[in-house]
Formats: structure tokens, C-alpha cells, sequence
């Protein structure tokens, strides 16, 4: 069962609240080798200049300072910002958060993460790619929302590859981020990686997955999200199980009509979730009745 995360980031079920320990700003740092997965480490080189310091102090406003980094680690491959700085077209306020995206201060990185996702500029994207990778949970949180809103196809991958390291190397902040702009992209390639993060150890995490199972419509999800709601184990928390019952009344169908009946007349159920069921049923007749 998920320890409750309605005033925190982060819940956990009891099987791994012993081995695992998520901090709200820091990417897990492996005392070995990263995950196969994870591209190899190279030493970030690159320094903010006063130029792009005063660019971004005009047009950017600063993130909240966060930990000190408790252990030495790269933060982004500079190759990727050069080749976003090389592209002729590109403007210099995105040049300057290109360049802060790889500085050694972690507030200029949050910074410069969230104001490109606004900028509405795809050609920053490769550099947020290698951003999501950052050892910063907060900065890799960041990127990952901002691949979301520049919506280019070509980050469904890496945000995919987040939800399949399923904690190892990614924290569940950035899971769960991840999770969320897959729903934006809207590409029906994450459905089966969002089902599997159904199941992720962290409730957050979790229920973003039900939430973008819910918003990219696909029928296979049904039975993951029944699954939820039949699950007496008490290993998914009332957060994720809200989560399904709205999912399950987007979603819709025999079956998912049929569970949605089973919660709401479940006196052991939990209120908030029986109560969301019952509104899901009343709504669907209501809207039955009018057709």
C-alpha cells in the first residue's frame, strides 16, 4: 500500500519503503554503473556568460534555489547544446537558456528548463532531452514538462524511456512528469509503458500514468484500471484509485461501466472513491437520458 502523499511528492508502498528513498530535489545517484539505458557520463564544460546571464535575467524568472548536489555528476552533454546553438534560425534568448540549461548552478538550469517548455521553440528540444537526464530531480522535472509542451514527436522516446526505468535511475517526480506530457504528445506508442507505470511504487507516479491512460483513450487500458479498483491488496492508494474511476468513466464500455456499478454499491470502499463512482454513474445516465 502507497504511505499517503497528499501533503508530499512522493508515496510508497510498504515493500519498498525500505529500499527506496526519494528526495524532492535530487536524481539517485548509482555508486556503480548507470542503467544501460542511460547514456554514459562526459564532463559538462559549459559556464554561463554575462550576455545570456542578462538575457535570461530579462526574460526568465528565477526558480526557487534548490539542495546543494550531494554528489559530483554530468548534467548534460554539451554536444547537444552546440548543435541546438549551431541551427541557423535560432534566436539569442534561446541560446542564452540553451547555454544556462547546462550551467553549474541548479536554479539557472530550472530556470532555463521551464522557459524554453514556454517558449513555444521545438528547436530547443534536443538540449531538454539530454536535460531530462539531469542529476537534479527538479531540473530533469522541468525538461521532461517542457518536452510536453513544445509537443514535438520526437521526445515520445526519451519520455518513454523514464517510465521504463521504473525508478532505477529516474525520480518519481520526473516519472510522473514524464507520464503527464506523454498525455499532451498524445501518441498511442506510450500506452503500454503507462500501463506498466500504473503499477509504479510511487502513487504520484502512478496516478499520472492513469491520468494519461485516461487522456490518450485507448481501450487497452481498461483492464489495467480494473484491475486497480479490484486490487485487495491495499497496494494502490485512494489517489491512484480516484484516478481509475475517472478514468474508467472518460473511457467508458460494459466493463468499465460494470466496475464503476461495483465501486459505488462497495460500502468498504473509500468514500471519496465510492462517491466518485457514484457521480461518474449519475453523470452517465443523466447524459444517456438527454440523448
Amino acid at each position: 500500500m502507497f504511505k499517503d502523499d497528499s501533503n508530499t511528492a512522493t508515496a510508497v508502498s510498504p515493500k519498498a519503503a525500505a529500499v527506496v528513498t526519494e528526495t524532492p530535489v535530487k536524481q539517485p545517484v548509482k555508486p556503480t554503473a548507470t542503467p544501460a539505458h542511460v547514456a554514459p557520463a562526459t564532463a559538462a564544460s559549459t559556464a554561463a556568460i554575462s550576455q545570456a546571464a542578462a538575457v535570461v535575467a530579462a526574460t526568465v524568472v528565477p526558480a526557487p534555489p534548490a539542495a546543494t548536489v550531494v554528489a559530483p555528476a554530468p548534467h548534460a552533454a554539451p554536444a547537444a547544446a552546440s548543435a541546438v546553438l549551431a541551427q541557423p534560425a535560432g534566436s539569442s534568448v534561446r541560446e542564452a537558456l540553451v547555454r544556462d540549461l547546462v550551467s553549474d548552478d541548479i536554479a539557472k538550469r530550472v530556470a532555463a528548463a521551464t522557459a524554453l517548455g514556454r517558449s513555444g521553440d521545438r528547436a530547443a528540444v534536443p538540449a531538454l532531452i539530454v536535460a531530462v537526464r539531469d542529476t537534479d530531480a527538479d531540473v530533469a522535472r522541468e525538461a521532461a514538462t517542457a518536452l510536453g509542451l513544445l509537443a514535438d514527436p520526437s521526445a515520445v522516446g526519451p519520455l518513454i524511456d523514464v517510465l521504463v526505468d521504473g525508478g532505477v535511475y529516474f525520480h518519481s517526480i520526473v516519472r510522473a512528469a514524464a507520464a503527464s506530457s506523454l498525455a499532451r504528445l498524445g501518441d498511442v506508442r506510450a500506452v503500454s509503458a503507462l500501463i506498466n507505470a500504473v503499477n509504479d511504487q510511487m502513487a504520484e507516479a502512478s496516478a499520472e500514468a492513469v491520468r494519461a491512460l485516461a487522456t490518450l483513450a485507448d481501450p487497452r487500458a481498461i483492464s489495467a484500471l480494473v484491475g486497480v479498483l479490484q486490487d485487495k491488496s491495499g497496494f494502490y492508494l485512494p489517489i491512484v484509485r480516484r484516478a481509475a474511476v475517472l478514468a474508467l468513466a472518460k473511457l467508458g464500455g460494459e466493463q468499465a461501466v460494470a466496475e464503476l456499478r461495483a465501486v459505488a454499491a462497495n460500502e468498504w470502499e473509500d468514500s471519496v472513491v465510492r462517491q466518485e463512482a457514484q457521480d461518474a454513474l449519475s453523470q452517465a445516465g443523466a447524459a444517456k437520458s438527454d440523448a
